[in-house]
């Protein structure tokens, strides 16, 4: 974890027990290791790294509820949520995950990137001696590159019910901007850490018919299993960039989405929103920053959340553009301009601010909430911690970025993304504390 821990909202807490769920200290100290590495082709399940003292930013051991400090009883006792990532994100595993393809879906999917086409293709999939049929196609938008594929593999295509290790989906991302291969794994603990609903991520290896194809980001999906491990009540509606219907499709009721967005004032919001933690995860966003995402206005880059009883909870979801880092591929960055980004007045120059968020902040005390919620934000941003933590990844994937034949950089770019990282964390820190202090920021003004 980051450090304070604020929690957000009635998920945030331990079901059945009393006390401030707020009130917890998350760990900061880093994870020590040594290593020892599968082979790209012998099927086993990659670098484990046997840790000394407590986990960084993103651990999945411990309490893993994000908003106490209490365990999870599996044996039926006690339950928190956020409830543990699984197996397949344990941040001490580099796993990697084989896919069989035959050739003619090869050529299929090979035909598809060239098409940008999105369709699911039969594969196997094996992870530790576990080899079970599956589904994969291409994911990306502007990301889309034919160079280094990016992947869903989905285990219920075929079967609704079928699920390995717990999960429907996983998504393997390698964004060509993101050099350091550290974004999403770095960013989505500060979510966790302020009892924000985050995704589990952690690296993880890909071989293809038996050779090395390359390393990613793996990543949790936003899905009904996602809920039910984020929430206490899973069973509301979830909306893909706030508009496409991905649970409940039988039942496709979005007479509340609908009033979402008619809504004209925030008291009307405040009806339909739990605002609380809406200003508190966009707060997060803002922290990082997170360049491409709804704080910054791109409507595409988050999931909502019709809570049953709380109301549209907002989700963080592709955050592969936090930080100051990404590049193109001469080098020059993406956002020059990422560590003085306004926390409430920056918007995406493609986009334009999202009007909820302008109506919410133009409110004075909903205004000086975000404000409060940047705050803590702050607190949990530990550059150190967080640099800490980049280390000790780097150490885990160091051979497997050197290794992978499809990476769309050299080594020495690698490396430059991590020191531009490294410098990034305490010049984002030191802005936002000036920023803080400065005062005055609040009712926004559009």
């Amino acid at each position: 974890m980051f450090g304070l821990l604020v929690a957000c909202g009635d998920d945030a807490r331990t079901a059945g027990a009393t006390g401030d769920a707020s009130s917890g200290t998350a760990a900061s100290t880093s994870t020590t290791s040594s290593t020892t590495t599968g082979s790209a082709d012998s099927g086993t399940s990659g670098t484990t790294i046997a840790s000394s003292g407590s986990e960084g930013p993103g651990s999945s051991s411990g309490s893993g509820d994000g908003s106490s400090g209490s365990g999870t009883d599996t044996t039926g006792g006690q339950v928190t949520w956020p409830q543990p990532c699984g197996d397949l994100y344990a941040q001490d595993l580099l796993p990697t995950f084989e896919l069989t393809i035959t050739p003619q879906e090869l050529q299929g999917m090979q035909s598809d990137c060239q098409d940008g086409i999105q369709s699911y293709r039969p594969i196997e999939f094996t992870y530790g001696g576990e080899t079970v049929a599956a589904m994969a196609r291409l994911k990306g938008n502007w990301t889309w590159s034919c160079d280094k594929y990016q992947f869903v593999i989905s285990f219920n295509e075929v079967d609704p019910d079928a699920r390995f290790h717990g999960l429907r989906k996983i998504v393997l991302d390698a964004p060509w901007y993101d050099h350091s291969m550290m974004h999403e794994r770095l960013a989505f603990p500060l979510f966790e850490s302020l009892g924000l609903p985050y995704s589990c991520v952690n690296n993880a290896r890909v071989v293809i018919n038996g050779e090395y194809y390359g390393l990613y980001a793996n990543l949790e999906r936003l899905d009904r299993e996602y809920l039910e491990r984020n929430f206490e009540e899973p069973d509301g509606n979830l909306y893909k960039g706030g508009a496409e219907l991905v649970t409940n499709e039988d039942m496709p009721d979005t007479t509340r989405l609908d009033a979402l967005y008619a809504a004209s004032s925030v008291d009307e919001l405040a009806m339909l929103i739990d605002l609380d933690q809406a200003v508190a995860e966009w707060a997060a966003e803002a922290m990082l920053p997170a360049m491409d995402n709804y704080w910054a206005g791109v409507e595409i880059n988050y999931y909502l959340y019709d809570h049953p009883s709380r109301g549209f909870v907002y989700l963080p979801y592709d955050l592969d553009i936090s930080f100051g880092d990404a590049a193109y591929g001469d080098g020059s960055l993406l956002w020059p301009d990422s560590a003085t980004a306004d926390p409430i007045t920056h918007e995406h120059g493609g986009w334009g601010k999202e009007a909820i968020v302008m109506m919410v902040l133009a409110d004075p005390v909903w205004c000086d909430r975000f404000v409060e919620a940047l705050t803590a934000a702050r607190m949990a941003y530990s550059p150190d911690a967080m640099s800490a933590s980049i280390d000790a990844w780097e150490a885990q994937i160091a051979d497997a970025l050197a290794d992978d034949p499809n990476r769309p950089y050299s080594v020495a770019d690698h490396e430059t993304a991590l020191e531009r990282l490294h410098a990034f964390l305490p010049e984002r820190a030191a802005f936002v504390d000036d920023w803080l202090a400065e005062g005055g920021h609040c009712p926004a003004q559009w």
